[in-house]
């Protein structure tokens, strides 16, 4: 696997997110609960969903979609509100609904992005003939030697030695 230079992806592999959006999760739904029964505001929820979905995938989404919700559910037990417990029920049900669409559109969005970056990355090689060893330039449309390729294209190539080369050299000077 190559090393990203991208924050969020080193900390993601290193599993550090999901404490982020496990405490950005306990932020909303302290909040929701400090705005009472009658202040709502859902929408909140939808943006620690949405990280736990493109960083840590539709599990994760999925997961905070459900459980979400069902805190404001709990909340009726303390609060007194005006309306009754089918009501918050089904509106609990609702959300869910919506949010695990959400978390599900979220992550396919985020696979078909990554898919997208591994496939430019595959269109970036170049292809080399595996019997005479010549290599398709894209930009003539036209398959040129090797060495012919990499006298055209300096900025693509810079000398470098194999170990095995190094160690066979090293061995042949200390012979000497």
């Amino acid at each position: 696997m190559v090393p990203s230079n991208n924050l969020f992806v080193r900390l993601s592999e290193r599993g550090v997110l999901p404490v982020y959006w496990l405490t950005f999760s306990l932020l909303c739904v302290v909040i929701d609960y400090l705005s009472g029964p009658v202040i709502q505001f859902p929408i909140v929820y939808l943006a620690p969903i949405s990280l736990a979905a493109w960083y840590g995938g539709r599990s994760w989404g999925l997961t905070l979609a459900f459980v979400l919700p069902l805190f404001r559910l709990a909340f009726r037990a303390i609060w007194d509100p005006p309306w009754t417990l089918l009501e918050s029920s089904i509106n609990a049900t609702i959300r869910i609904t919506v949010f695990a669409s959400f978390a599900w559109l979220i992550d396919r969005t985020a696979r078909q992005m990554r898919d997208l970056r591994h496939m430019h990355v595959l269109e970036a090689m170049l292809g080399v003939c595996s019997l005479c060893k010549k290599i398709r330039d894209r930009r003539a449309d036209a398959w040129q030697p090797l060495d012919a390729y990499v006298a055209g294209h300096p900025d693509e190539f810079r000398p470098d030695v194999c170990p095995d080369c190094k160690k066979q050299t090293s061995d042949v000077f200390d012979r000497r």
